[in-house]
């Protein structure tokens, strides 16, 4: 169902290039030999489990893990929310967002400048993505709209207000 990890990955290739033993390899890493070795079998009960939630999420669009649970869990299924979080994951169930309404703008920020020179008038930007795990990451990019020269670039697993503040 899932492939390899990045570790596996390395010590694969590394292994597979001759360059040295897997006991070396996996030392490396810090990957336990064992963890390298095995194979996930399949799980008979969770292959049924992501069928039914298929169904229902065709049946019902708008749910989410919490309210699949409960349905499945309704149906006789005993299962809890992380598991069905990551099963929909894995199967790719999303629950498409509703747009949401734009703010309009204040007569502070109603006038948009052009910038004229290299820094006066300075762009941000916040991005939000998850990584294979499924952990948040968040980018912070300032950009020089004259120059379009990019003034800074943060990455973390959280920013807060301050650290954007700094940052400027």
């Amino acid at each position: 169902m899932v492939g390899l990890s990045p570790k596996r990955k390395v010590v694969k290739a590394w292994v597979e290039e001759k360059r040295c033993s897997v006991r070396q390899a996996c030392q490396v890493v810090r990957l336990g030999r064992s963890s390298y070795r095995y194979t996930a079998t399949k799980n008979k009960l969770e292959e049924r489990l992501t069928k039914r939630m298929q169904v229902f999420s065709r049946r019902y669009p708008r749910y989410g893990y919490r309210r699949m649970t409960a349905v499945l869990q309704k149906d006789g299924w005993k299962v809890n929310k992380k598991r069905v979080q990551r099963l929909m994951r894995i199967v790719g169930i999303q629950v498409k967002q509703k747009a949401k309404k734009r703010r309009r703008l204040g007569l502070s920020t109603g006038i948009r400048r052009k910038a004229e020179y290299p820094n006066q008038v300075w762009s941000w930007d916040l991005i939000q993505d998850q990584t294979a795990e499924g952990r948040m990451l968040k980018c912070l990019t300032i950009i020089d709209e004259y120059t379009r020269e990019i003034l800074r670039i943060r990455v973390d697993r959280y920013l807060t207000s301050g650290d954007v503040f700094m940052e400027l």
